[in-house]
């Protein structure tokens, strides 16, 4: 398939952090945070609307823009590569990670919860999980920059003008509806077209 020149629907969704790979001209979100309120904070529809909605939405975004940019690359690559996001709420941690394991296959799961420890007396038996989080969150993170690195060598180095990762995302996920999940969150969705991407499959 010749390379598509589509234009792509713009996606903007506030996060509380995000984490970036730094290439030499430029960067690239594989991931981010969402904090549900301060630590203790219970708020239910809030952590449901960013952990079930605002988490794996930005996710597939990312990476989306992440095979748009290196479309060239091999497939067998892009299944390599995982996108993170961490949720915080009341005084839990998550971390999630979202990838392609196959052409139009997303998969999302959650690989860590543990209880973020403030008190050493009261709270030891989680010291040791929530080190194990953090760890392999950076562990996994410089897998991420290692791939970005290869997907950016396999798009320069090819010569055929050819999209490779055409169609390997699924189509685009639903746009949400903020009033209908979760008001008082301040977030912008533009209007997802299922033919945008060159990279997702058509419905």
């Amino acid at each position: 398939m010749s390379r598509e020149t589509q234009c792509i629907t713009s996606f903007e969704q506030k996060a509380d952090g995000v984490f970036l790979v730094r290439l030499k001209k430029s960067i690239i979100e594989v991931g981010h945070l969402e904090m549900s309120g301060g630590y203790a904070h219970k708020d239910l529809p809030r952590s449901t609307w960013d952990g079930c909605c605002k988490l794996p939405i930005g996710n597939s975004y990312m990476l989306e823009e992440i095979g748009e940019r290196f479309r060239e690359a091999s497939t067998e690559t892009f299944s390599k590569l995982s996108v993170f996001s961490i949720h915080t709420y009341a005084n839990r941690i998550e971390l999630w990670r979202m990838h392609v394991p196959s052409c139009g296959v997303l998969q999302y799961e959650r690989t860590h919860k543990t209880v973020v420890p403030i008190c050493f007396e009261e709270e030891r038996k989680c010291f040791f999980d929530f080190v194990i989080v953090l760890w392999d969150l950076m562990c996994w993170l410089l897998e991420v920059a290692e791939v970005i690195y290869k997907l950016q060598e396999e798009h320069n180095d090819s010569d055929t003008n050819v999209s490779n990762l055409s169609g390997i995302l699924p189509s685009h996920p639903f746009t949400p509806q903020k009033e209908k999940h979760k008001k008082g969150i301040t977030a912008t969705y533009a209007d997802s077209d299922p033919g945008s991407s060159p990279i997702r499959s058509k419905l």
